[in-house]
């Protein structure tokens, strides 16, 4: 990650963890980013816990672009490129 590099970030509410939840989310953060003068370096879509369907958030980044990323029951964070998207302080 750079110091110019930009993220948009969409947070899902509690218990929007579902696959469907997901690719919604996902959805409208291509839909937002696509509406914006300079589109977002990265997509990342945030939830407040894990995700229902284990294989959904590799679907997801196929399919949409988006990383996903979710609080752990440890209090951590959970996804793919977690110190990208949320800067290494605050993994």
């Amino acid at each position: 990650m750079t110091d110019e590099e930009h993220l948009l970030y969409e947070v899902l509410g509690a218990d929007l963890t579902s696959y469907a939840d997901l690719r919604s989310g996902a959805a409208r953060l291509r839909e937002i980013n696509h509406a914006l003068a300079v589109g977002a370096d990265r997509l990342c879509l945030v939830l407040a816990g894990p995700p229902v369907e284990e294989w959904a958030p590799a679907t997801v980044h196929e399919v949409f672009g988006v990383h996903v990323l979710w609080r752990t029951p440890q209090r951590s964070w959970g996804g793919q490129d977690v110190a990208a998207a949320l800067g290494d302080g605050l993994v």
